[in-house]
């Protein structure tokens, strides 16, 4: 297999975006002049497209050149992943026991980690689903990338094979979602069209296949000129625009599309391949060192929204008469500080534990 070098130094940022505009998202509609920001400044849904891809591509660039040792591989998913899950687990519990609406059915499937697998995935912490989906595509991984090396396919092939499983998750998402089975939110075909991990599957595939390709192929960095500083802007601007036109989209095509569900994968894939394979100066200037760290707190600033919104209610009650705007923003300070510290806090936990073992 051909090898090349790929520059993943602006995917931490991109982390960071997307991470913010999930909690936008979420949380920023109190905003007086929410309706007036663009579509792309809102666009959680199709955010956890992108991060979904990002994983299955970064996953394989990871493992693609040395062996996958199962117990190593487990463990540091585990670690990367499960601390800050049950951190925000724990807080939602103590939240919802507080309010007496637990249930011991939603308690068992969060501590599970299988939410997504069942209706009505958003219990508990509601953005803890992606997680939940996450964790199934880490065990099918290692299958994957068995089956990629044993059989070294042409990058090709597997871009193409990656390209029909999302048209055709594609397809079935499409045909709930305009057919009499589909009756809007809360409704078990929404969680299916949603949450469900097979729904998403095809986008962490995707990413894997992407990252293949690249490698595979041997394909080169491309050094910055002005066309490639243009082309960079177009493809980001290309994005927003899609975001922005996705009613007219969905009227071109005659049918409600899953823009919520994968169906930005193809777009995403490309923004990678391009981000990670060309130098200008705009992907120098996001490929600053210092905003790495802002890419490790991506997780933290995802898991931690929602308990942390409950936790800013106790502490900033309504009757205060915070300005909505401003209520947002502090939320979001408080938010991003806790990320900060609750990551530092445990890249020493974890640096110990490694001095132990």
């Amino acid at each position: 297999m051909k090898t090349t070098a790929i520059n993943t130094s602006v995917f931490p940022i991109l982390r960071f975006f997307a991470a913010s505009i999930v909690v936008f998202f979420h949380f920023g509609q109190k905003i007086e002049y929410y309706p007036q920001v663009p579509v792309i400044f809102k666009a959680g849904p199709q955010m956890v497209t992108f991060f979904f891809v990002l994983s299955g591509f970064v996953l394989f660039l990871g493992y693609q050149g040395r062996e996958l040792v199962f117990r190593q591989y487990f463990l540091k998913r585990a670690i990367k992943i499960l601390p800050l899950y049950f951190l925000a687990f724990l807080m939602s519990v103590v939240f919802r026991a507080l309010s007496g609406h637990l249930s011991f059915a939603e308690f068992l499937l969060n501590l599970l980690c299988l939410q997504s697998w069942f209706p009505h995935p958003l219990s508990l912490n509601f953005t803890s689903w992606f997680v939940s989906d996450l964790m199934f595509f880490y065990c099918v991984f290692p299958a994957i990338l068995f089956v990629l090396k044993k059989t070294r396919p042409d990058g090709w092939k597997m871009v193409t094979v990656s390209l029909l499983l999302w048209a055709f998750t594609q397809g079935i998402l499409i045909k709930l979602l305009n057919t009499d089975f589909y009756a809007g939110h809360f409704f078990p075909v929404y969680d299916l069209i949603l949450y469900f991990p097979l729904s998403h599957f095809c986008s962490f595939f995707m990413g894997i296949c992407g990252a293949y390709f690249i490698q595979s192929n041997g394909v080169a960095i491309r050094e910055g000129t002005i066309m490639s500083l243009l082309l960079t802007l177009f493809i980001f601007c290309a994005v927003g625009l899609m975001a922005q036109l996705q009613p007219e989209l969905s009227k071109l095509a005659g049918w409600k599309l899953p823009f919520a569900s994968s169906f930005y994968a193809p777009v995403v894939l490309v923004v990678l391949c391009h981000v990670s394979l060309t130098r200008n100066p705009l992907l120098r200037i996001l490929s600053w060192p210092n905003f790495v760290l802002w890419g490790e707190i991506s997780y933290a600033l995802y898991i931690l929204q929602a308990p942390m919104d409950t936790l800013y209610k106790y502490i900033v009650p309504e009757h205060l008469g915070v300005p909505p705007g401003m209520n947002f923003f502090m939320f979001f300070i408080l938010l991003v500080a806790t990320a900060f510290l609750v990551t530092w806090v445990e890249k020493i936990i974890i640096r110990r534990l490694r001095t132990i073992a």
